[in-house]
């Protein structure tokens, strides 16, 4: 795997964890709302996005970002190595090559679009920010761990601990 399918795996297990622990009442849509409001708050800081580069460039990244994600998918075996023949372990291999493969024709792909619409410093900022918010989402991921530690969910309504 390469690091980028390897971080945006990182990134959607700490999501779907993170929005677990955290918003156990919150329905996906308004999870999945607060996310991307998250991320281009933290995309628009890192890249210094104005409001007009921010209009084009949110169109062309999300779409490299669902179709990423989309082939992604597409490659997650419905078993683990051991409970494959050989033959099925050497097609998911095949497959994990096309997918990286995949992977540079989309980001070849998006950084032509890009170069329409963003100075090519901010693009190559892309990774930064990109670094940045999966940082982020780790370490409130470990702030709300700590909270639980800290706080168990066994309290009374009173919001006193029991004795």
């Amino acid at each position: 795997m390469n690091n980028t399918m390897r971080y945006l795996l990182f990134t959607a297990l700490i999501v779907s964890t993170f929005g677990t622990m955290t918003q156990a009442q919150v329905d996906p849509e308004k999870r999945e709302a607060r996310l991307a409001a998250y991320r281009a708050e933290v995309f628009t800081r890192v890249l210094d996005l104005t409001p007009e580069e921010a209009q084009g460039f949110w169109p062309v990244y999300n779409e490299y970002s669902d179709k990423r994600e989309q082939a992604q998918q597409e490659l997650r075996p419905s078993k683990q190595p051991d409970q494959m023949s050989d033959a099925e372990v050497e097609e998911q291999i095949k497959r994990h090559f096309e997918m990286k493969q995949r992977e540079i024709d989309l980001e070849r792909d998006a950084y032509q679009k890009l170069r329409k619409v963003l100075p090519i410093r901010k693009i190559a900022k892309l990774p930064k920010a990109e670094r940045e918010f999966r940082e982020s989402l780790v370490k409130k991921l470990q702030e709300v761990r700590e909270r639980k530690m800290e706080h168990p969910q066994n309290r009374p309504p009173g919001g006193h601990k029991r004795r």
